[in-house]
């Protein structure tokens, strides 16, 4: 996927066009594939994973956020995976302490997009997070207004603001780019002729689906402001757990907090559980404990050295 001129780079190698923190990727295996008995083994801190829906690339960050998905797409269709980063995580309680996230796909024209050729792309992260891959500001960027969103099913819904924005502020062809002047405004006509982006929170309706506030890009060539605005709206939620994914970037942070804080088993054990997380030990001195071999997405086994966690496989 090519970001092109919508991102300010990050130091760091260039993953999908975007240029981001770290490339230490994860490769989600289930446990019985990994090292459990190893006592030096070590997590990986950093994940850069694709995913072929927006459930799983949920599901490839964890349980303590949500990413959200466009039911309505201008009639553009997604044709790349999408892009999943997760950078210094940590976690306590359930939630993102620090780190930085990023899920993205663009849908329409990946490359010369144009009024005959529209696409979007929408980018997000956990709202308690950084970025992993930043959205950049264009100097050509001005305000056309903000439009509230309402997002979930009516009488369950909540009602966000989104911010909108064009691209047609003019500058110089030579030269150093200008400030865009104080109370500069865009049209809505501008979304269409000169590129649109709509900046938001999403939340879930109803706490019985958090935790869900999600910082959303959305990034548009050729489309209208009423088009960019109906994506936004028709957001839905898709909350991170379950499925076949191993080894979220939620999961492999806390393996990673674990063994650097040389919890014991049972603080281990609690820290886990105070995440949504259920623990076991499959190895005991280097020495292999028999475990069933059920799959179990939110589990982590661990092996400890002198009743001290050294290190995790998942599943």
């Amino acid at each position: 996927m090519t970001f092109g001129a919508w991102y300010r780079p990050i130091i760091g190698p260039t993953v999908a066009g975007v240029t981001v923190i770290a490339a230490l990727t994860l490769a989600s295996q289930p446990a019985a594939a990994l090292p459990s008995a190893h006592p030096n083994a070590r997590p990986a801190t950093d994940t850069t994973v694709k995913a072929s829906s927006w459930q799983e690339a949920a599901s490839q960050l964890g349980t303590a956020g949500s990413l959200w998905e466009p039911a309505r797409t201008a009639g553009l269709k997604r044709t790349k995976p999408i892009d999943v980063i997760a950078d210094g995580l940590t976690f306590a309680s359930g939630r993102a302490r620090s780190g930085d996230t990023f899920a993205g796909a663009t849908y329409g024209a990946t490359r010369g997009a144009s009024a005959s050729r529209p696409s979007f792309t929408i980018v997000e992260k956990w709202a308690d997070t950084g970025w992993a891959a930043e959205p950049a500001t264009s100097t050509s960027m001005a305000r056309v207004g903000s439009t509230p969103i309402r997002l979930g099913s009516p009488g369950t819904d909540v009602t966000v603001t989104a911010q909108v924005f064009a691209n047609c502020f003019v500058q110089p062809s030579s030269g150093n780019p200008k400030n865009v002047p104080a109370g500069y405004r865009c049209s809505k006509a501008d979304v269409a002729r000169t590129g649109g982006v709509l900046r938001m929170t999403a939340r879930p309706a109803s706490t019985m689906t958090e935790p869900g506030r999600t910082s959303i890009v959305i990034t548009s060539t050729g489309l209208t402001y009423a088009q960019l605005v109906a994506i936004a709206s028709s957001l839905e939620q898709a909350s991170g757990g379950g499925g076949d994914v191993t080894g979220s970037a939620q999961m492999v942070a806390m393996c990673g907090q674990m063994v650097d804080g040389a919890m014991t088993y049972e603080k281990a054990s609690a820290f886990a559980a105070s995440n949504g997380y259920s623990m076991r030990i499959g190895s005991i001195d280097g020495e292999a404990q028999m475990v069933t071999m059920d799959f179990r997405w939110d589990r982590f086994t661990v092996s400890v050295v002198k009743n001290i966690v050294t290190g995790c496989t998942y599943g």
